[in-house]
């Protein structure tokens, strides 16, 4: 994890990020794009909230498919939303613990979040941060 403090000011967008998940994160980066705590956050709450919807939407599919099978297909589809609901609890848990870095200031990242956001939201790949 990478850790920096920043001011007051530079605070929020990187907590508007996290009010408005992905409008919020994506008006901070377009307007305030320049500020490395707001990029950091805004790029982690839209990576949390859309490996949340994809995490509903594979399991939605995979469902589907395993519905089809008699009998045994329905309880194993069942059965695979208790992974999806633990998905939805940890990325619970990685948004609260990223807002409260956001209000302090800190620029501390989530090691398999910031990972995905910065593929998802690379600048030509010449971006690279550690974990």
């Amino acid at each position: 994890m990478s850790q920096q403090k920043h001011k007051g000011a530079d605070r929020r967008f990187a907590v508007l990020a996290y009010i408005l998940p992905v409008a919020g994160g994506l008006c901070g980066l377009a307007l305030d794009g320049g500020n490395p705590l707001t990029r950091v956050h805004a790029r982690q709450s839209i990576a949390t909230v859309l490996a949340l919807i994809l995490t509903f939407f594979a399991w939605a599919a995979v469902g589907y498919v395993l519905s089809l099978i008699p009998i045994a297909g329905p309880i194993v589809a069942i059965a695979l939303f208790s992974l999806v609901i633990a998905m939805a609890a940890f990325l619970a848990a990685n948004w609260i613990f990223s807002f409260v870095m956001a209000l302090r200031g800190e620029e501390r990242t989530i090691p398999f979040a910031n990972r995905v956001a910065l593929r998802l939201f690379s600048e030509g790949g010449a971006e690279t941060q550690s974990d």
